[in-house]
């Protein structure tokens, strides 16, 4: 014979009583599952699957293999993440810009901003915003190198796999549309679908501009942190899949006409 329901306890706590019944079955099976779940997600995240900040990292292609590896005991270590601490690659950052002028720290700022953003300051203060947007800050480059004889080794090859270019969009999509839109018409940085360039229009150009680098201008040397072969996707994807294309709201032609 089942348990009889509705009865209720003989306790009652300032006039409050309860009855004496069993959890609902759903809910003891959903129990159940969570630590089904459970059982299953503590190895494979914490032993043997990525951790969030790991799975972050490789999507916006700022993961390091090298360092720290992880293993049964050993958590990935992250160059750019510590537990409280600075690490060497956040402090290398940091020289970078803590004694540089204010002009060189609001264009680096506001080259790491998102379309809304820019729209907010846009409006707030639209006099500063075409003032720094057009390049009109004094912010020096950095002093005594010559872009040309400090240019990384890379390889100039076109890359038009799909795979290669595939790669050269996703960082396209993550770090370089803040500036130049999704669709490279331009923003803050130039238009990239045209065929004016204020650099130099052909591959060799497109690499050396992305590793050095435009301080002046609030676009950083991106070689501190992209590797030789990503700047080489995302600068063929920018021959390939952007060149030429009709962005929907074409920044005005900056530079010199330059097939590439």
């Amino acid at each position: 014979m089942g348990k009889a329901t509705n009865q209720l306890i003989d306790h009652d706590f300032d006039g409050i009583q309860e009855y004496d019944n069993d959890l609902p079955g759903w809910w003891k099976a959903l129990f159940l599952i969570t630590v089904i779940i459970g059982i299953i997600y503590i190895p494979y995240y914490h032993l043997v699957g990525d951790l969030q900040d790991v799975e972050y990292q490789k999507e916006m292609g700022t993961y390091t293999e090298a360092g720290v590896g992880r293993g049964p005991l050993t958590s990935y270590s992250s160059p750019y993440a510590s537990d409280g601490e600075m690490t060497p690659a956040i402090r290398a950052e940091m020289d970078k810009v803590i004694d540089a002028p204010f002009d060189e720290q609001l264009l680096r700022t506001m080259s790491k901003a998102n379309a809304e953003q820019l729209a907010k300051l846009e409006a707030a203060f639209p006099e500063a915003y075409a003032y720094y947007s057009s390049g009109g800050a004094s912010a020096p480059a950095p002093a005594a190198v010559e872009e040309e004889e400090e240019k990384p080794e890379s390889d100039d090859a076109l890359l038009t796999d799909e795979a290669s270019l595939a790669a050269g969009k996703k960082i396209w999509d993550t770090q370089c549309f803040t500036c130049h839109l999704n669709d490279g018409g331009g923003s803050i940085g130039p238009n990239m679908t045209d065929d004016y360039w204020i650099h130099g229009g052909d591959l060799a150009s497109i690499i050396n501009i992305i590793n050095v680098g435009v301080p002046a201008k609030g676009m950083i040397p991106w070689a501190t942190t992209l590797t030789p072969e990503q700047i080489a996707q995302v600068s063929s994807f920018i021959k390939v899949k952007l060149v030429g294309t009709t962005p929907a709201n074409p920044k005005a032609p900056q530079g010199v006409f330059d097939e590439g």
